[in-house]
C-alpha cells in the first residue's frame, strides 16, 4: 500500500475509495496490519516534529519590566506508541484493530498535534494524553492527565469525549480547554466556541451544559459555572504564564505545574504580594523568581537533586 495513501487515511482526508483498498489490503496479509500501525507511529512522530519546529521561530514576547526573552529551546517530547489497549475503528472496518498513542509531555513545554479526525490538541507542560491511532466507530474518547486546548472537529453522528480522573467532557465540535492534572485533584473547563457538557464522574448526576465564554469548576465536590473574566490564563498554549493581581503564593503554586518542580514556601509574608505580568515558559522557572526579587525581597536555593526550590 502506498504510504500517501496511508497518511491521508491517518489525517481523515482518505477517499471512500482509498479506504476500501485500504479495508482489503488488510484483509490479504495479517503483516499488512503491522505495517499500517508502524506507518502510523510514524505519521505522529512526524507532526509533532514538525509543530515543535514551527513553535521554535515564533516570534519573541517581552516580560513586564521590558525584559528581553531568549530563544525558545525545545526538549523531545516522549511519545510512547502502541500501549496494549485496543479499539476498534469505525462501522466499516470492525475487523480492524488499532493501538493507541500515549504522550507525556516534558516540563517547561508543550506539544500540538492532531488527531486522525482532524480535532486539533494542544498539550500544556507535565500533561499526558493518551488517544487511538484511529477512532471508534459510535464515539471518539481520549484521555487527559493535565491541561489542554480542544478544536475539535464536528461531526454530529460521533460525539468526541474526553475523560480525566475527575470529570468527563463530551463535545459535537468546539473550542474549549481543559485543566485537569490529577496531582491537584482539581478540574475546570472554559468553553471560547460551541458547547460542551460535563459530567462530574464521583456524581454522575451532577452534570453542566456550558455555553460559550462560561467555565465550569470542580468545587466542594459540585460543579459551578461562572464567567470567563480573564482568557489571558489560556494563553498558556502560546507558550505564556499570563498573570494578574494574583497571589504570590498562587502565583507560584501555578507555575509548580510548569516546571516540574516542587517550591516550599517558607517566607509566609509573601502571601501580601500581588503581580500582574506575563512571562515566557521557555524562559525559565529561575528567571521568572529573579524578576519577581526586585519587587519583593526574598531569596531561594535548590535541594541538590533540583526538584525542590525553597523561597526563604
Amino acid at each position: 500500500m502506498e504510504k500517501g495513501t496511508l497518511y491521508r487515511f491517518f489525517a481523515g482526508s482518505a477517499s471512500d475509495a482509498e479506504k476500501e483498498a485500504i479495508k482489503m489490503w488488510l484483509e490479504e496479509d495479517a503483516a499488512h496490519r503491522q505495517e499500517l500501525l508502524k506507518e502510523r507511529a510514524f505519521y505522529d512522530a512526524v507532526m509533532l516534529a514538525d509543530e515543535k519546529q514551527a513553535l521554535a521561530v515564533r516570534r519573541p514576547v517581552h516580560h513586564f519590566r521590558s525584559l528581553a526573552v531568549q530563544t525558545m529551546k525545545w526538549a523531545a517530547v516522549i511519545l510512547v506508541a502502541f500501549v496494549s489497549s485496543y479499539m476498534f475503528l469505525d462501522q466499516k472496518y470492525s475487523s480492524l484493530e488499532v493501538a493507541t498513542n500515549t504522550i507525556t509531555v516534558p516540563p517547561g513545554q508543550r506539544v500540538n498535534l492532531s488527531l486522525s479526525d482532524g480535532t486539533k490538541v494542544c498539550l500544556n507542560a507535565g500533561s499526558t494524553f493518551t488517544y487511538p491511532a484511529l477512532f471508534a466507530e459510535d464515539t471518539r474518547k481520549v484521555e487527559l492527565d493535565g491541561e489542554a486546548f480542544f478544536e475539535v472537529s464536528a461531526n454530529k453522528k460521533r460525539p468526541f469525549i474526553v475523560h480525566t480522573g475527575i470529570c468527563d467532557v463530551e463535545v459535537l465540535g468546539t473550542k474549549f480547554n481543559v485543566d485537569a492534572y490529577g496531582n491537584d485533584d482539581t478540574f475546570s473547563a472554559a468553553l471560547m466556541e460551541g458547547l460542551i457538557k460535563v459530567k462530574n464522574n464521583a456524581d454522575p448526576a451532577n452534570v453542566v451544559h456550558l455555553s460559550p465564554n462560561h467555565k465550569v469548576t470542580l468545587s466542594g465536590g459540585k460543579l459551578a459555572v461562572s464567567d470567563i473574566r480573564d482568557y489571558d490564563i489560556y494563553r498558556w498554549k502560546e507558550g505564556l504564564i499570563c498573570f494578574k493581581d494574583l497571589n504570590f503564593i498562587d502565583l507560584l503554586r501555578r507555575i509548580e505545574k510548569y516546571y516540574g518542580v516542587e517550591l516550599v514556601i517558607e517566607n509566609h509574608s509573601l502571601s501580601k504580594h500581588a503581580f500582574s505580568g506575563t512571562f515566557r515558559i521557555s524562559d525559565g522557572i529561575e528567571n521568572l523568581l529573579r524578576v519577581l526579587q526586585k519587587d519583593v525581597n526574598y531569596q531561594y536555593t535548590r535541594s541538590e537533586d533540583g526538584n525542590v526550590i525553597y523561597i526563604k
